[in-house]
């Protein structure tokens, strides 16, 4: 076996094991968390957000911004989230009270609006 060949087998063996050694050392793969994606924001917060829903996938995102145009509340948009999910969000709120004036409002005719931390 060559000076190459030995090394490169070597760096495959050392993968191998780091991965392992390294989830026991720090404990079981961590996931992001509800906590991780969700932030919810309180009073004196300085940049807030209205969410108007997680989604799985664009489409359904794409629903929801579209029924939030229907009824009026536009400027929301569609991003994905720390945790993979498909946002929707307004981003364009200047305080937190106002953000949470506008979640009511929204949550008065049916969406589940939260005021959370803006990324």
């Amino acid at each position: 076996m060559t000076l190459a060949r030995r090394t490169a087998a070597a760096v495959v063996f050392a993968a191998v094991l780091a991965y392992p050694l390294a989830t026991l050392a720090g404990g079981a793969p961590r996931f992001p968390s509800r906590a991780d994606c969700a932030r919810p924001a309180t009073a004196g917060a300085d940049r807030v957000q209205v969410v108007y829903g997680r989604m799985d996938g664009p489409a359904a995102a794409e629903e929801v911004l579209a029924e939030l145009d229907r009824v009026g509340l536009v400027g929301a948009e569609i991003e994905v989230d720390a945790c993979g999910r498909w946002e929707v969000a307004y981003e364009g709120v200047e305080s937190f009270g106002q953000a949470q004036a506008l979640a009511e409002q929204a949550r008065a005719i049916g969406f589940d609006a939260r005021v959370e931390l803006e990324e």
